[in-house]
């Protein structure tokens, strides 16, 4: 209990400091790696990604690399894509495993990729179609410290693929995370994407005067979440998250020099926040049926702030080899630009 204490003290003085960072706010929208941030899994999708203090339907190190040692005496598999508007794709593989007597290890595939995309010159003449694809590989590792008390680490490799004539780079990112468990209660405390970015050179394509090496920030992620089991079939769960942003802000300047007017570009790196409310619920209808619902409250600290549900299901085949299931979840993308439908089937070994 005295640990338990400690815990939540470092949460509440954690947040503490992180919140007041957003006296200059800025709209989470655009900033890079987006696809890596709307969720894993209708599971998680259906319960409005709300699953940082969750681990009762599944091991999902990808809201919690804690989770990645979550008790299972299975391997648990998982295959999801969904049905995107605008010639748009979002694929998901995880795969967890158990590391005797007291971790495991979980390793994840998310690819978002866009598709026919009409290629013209600056006078309006189609060239080709374009495609992009952008890759981040995770693997999270987790250790039960005791039965109720887990601590988890995970590496994540992004890589995208914009163009032939566009180089592409690795880049590292970094999470890590808590999980407590009290009776029904649980809490959760990740920290995700730290020195995550996008690198690439478009000296190929632009030539070296207009392109060269760049490289974008990823949004760091603070995330605490907490979850009650009413019942077997019933379980809720919320969380707060927080993204702190950086950017790059451009400038234009203009001053004499020896009576001559000047202009500079003056480039300063600014910093924001964004702040995001998460519910979700889980409800064993039937033994062979599982619903699920949620709620995402996005951009919190701006009037305009967007309210979007989640719902789906989850449809547990009567088959005993690899016991599978097969889920769904219906969403509204972040953006607003459609909605979204995820399928997957998870399978254990």
């Amino acid at each position: 209990m005295q640990m338990f204490k400690r815990y939540l003290t470092v949460i509440v003085v954690f947040l503490g400091v992180l919140i007041p960072a957003g006296e200059l706010l800025a709209q989470a929208g655009g900033f890079t790696g987006a696809f890596s941030r709307i969720g894993f899994g209708p599971r998680g999708m259906a319960m409005g990604n709300a699953l940082t203090a969750v681990h009762h339907d599944g091991a999902y190190g990808y809201y919690n690399p804690a989770l990645a040692a979550a008790p299972n005496d299975f391997i648990q598999l998982d295959f999801a894509s969904s049905a995107m508007a605008f010639d748009r794709q979002l694929h998901m593989v995880s795969a967890q495993f158990q590391l005797p007597p007291s971790a495991g290890i979980s390793v994840s595939i998310l690819n978002g990729r866009v598709g026919d995309i009409d290629g013209r010159t600056q006078s309006g003449y189609y060239t080709e179609t374009l495609s992009t694809s952008e890759y981040q590989m995770i693997t999270n590792f987790g250790i039960r410290f005791s039965d109720t008390f887990w601590g988890g680490v995970g590496i994540k490799v992004n890589l995208s693929d914009f163009h032939s004539d566009v180089s592409t780079e690795t880049s590292i990112g970094l999470d890590a995370g808590l999980y407590k468990q009290v009776g029904p209660v649980g809490l959760g405390l990740a920290v995700q994407d730290l020195f995550a970015k996008t690198n690439y050179d478009t000296s190929n394509l632009f030539g070296s005067n207009t392109g060269g090496a760049r490289s974008n920030d990823y949004p760091t992620r603070i995330k605490l979440g907490g979850s009650y089991v009413y019942n077997s079939d019933l379980l809720i769960s919320a969380e707060y998250e927080i993204q702190v942003l950086s950017s790059e802000f451009k400038s234009v300047e203009t001053r004499l020099l020896e009576g001559r007017p000047v202009t500079n570009t003056v480039r300063s790196e600014v910093t924001t926040n964004t702040q995001i409310a998460r519910l979700g619920a889980r409800y064993h209808i039937h033994p062979r049926v599982t619903l699920r619902s949620g709620l995402q409250a996005l951009d919190l600290n701006h009037d305009s702030f967007n309210i979007q549900p989640t719902a789906g299901f989850s449809l547990h085949l009567p088959f005993d080899r690899f016991s599978p299931t097969v889920d769904y979840a219906f969403m509204r993308e972040p953006s607003n630009i459609s909605t979204m439908h995820v399928f997957s089937i998870r399978l254990q070994l």
